[in-house]
């Protein structure tokens, strides 16, 4: 008995359980999200990360444990961002005729994206390298954590922010683009990507393939820009702050 308890504790502090966990939670929140006729509320990804923070105190896993556990499933963001190239291709004949008004969305929403974040934790008083970490949140975090290391932010508080943008993002977009009267897939896909990254995008699909596609567009144009502008500008705005 005594043997099969230390095995069961020794399995706890391998990948094998962060990914266990990662898979049952998900596939839990899948059920709640679909037994609550997909309210965005019960968002799969709010709802499991519940589990997760309710676990891993109980059987001794720390978080930076547990980051390393699944860091497979987290390599996998960059081939399912990748992916979403697919359904872009199929509504490509439709990104053509808006062309232009896309570039010149994305140049302005990625800038006020990122300088929101910024005025609003400056005027707060948040510290430098909090700051550079809330910079890039509103794109997805793969690219996210590597543009926190040209701005001297944290990783760790970059990927918790870019969550907490995309879930509310995510939760705030029904009403909003209810009370804006928003019915083109277009623009709700393309507000979705720009602004709550993939976890946008995914609520973005549930609108359509043609939202999904515009939002996966949106992710990949704000990350890009991002990534390429950001660091260039950091040091002007490090001088302002």
């Amino acid at each position: 008995m005594d043997t099969d308890l230390q095995s069961l504790a020794g399995l706890v502090h391998t990948p094998l359980f962060g990914v266990l966990l990662t898979l049952a939670s998900y596939q839990f929140a899948l059920w709640v999200y679909g037994k609550s006729n997909s309210l965005p509320l019960f968002h799969p990804f709010l709802v499991a990360s519940i589990p997760v923070i309710i676990v891993l105190p109980l059987v001794g896993v720390n978080y930076e444990e547990y980051r390393e556990q699944t860091s497979l499933i987290a390599f996998l963001l960059g081939p399912a961002t990748v992916a979403l190239a697919w359904p872009l291709y199929r509504q490509l004949h439709t990104v053509r005729s808006v062309l232009t008004p896309i570039m010149i969305a994305t140049v302005i929403g990625a800038f006020i994206a990122a300088g929101i974040s910024v005025g609003l934790a400056w005027w707060l008083g948040a510290p430098q390298d909090v700051i550079a970490s809330l910079a890039p949140k509103s794109i997805t975090t793969p690219i996210a954590v590597e543009v926190v290391k040209s701005t001297g932010g944290s990783e760790s508080l970059v990927a918790g922010a870019v969550a907490i943008t995309g879930i509310v993002g995510a939760l705030a977009a029904g009403p909003i683009f209810r009370l804006l009267k928003v019915t083109d897939d277009r623009i709700r896909g393309f507000a979705l990507g720009l602004v709550a990254h993939a976890i946008g995008t995914a609520r973005a699909f549930e609108y359509g393939e043609k939202a999904g596609a515009f939002s996966g567009l949106a992710l990949g144009l704000c990350g890009l820009v991002t990534a390429l502008a950001l660091p260039w500008i950091w040091p002007w705005i490090a001088s302002l702050l």
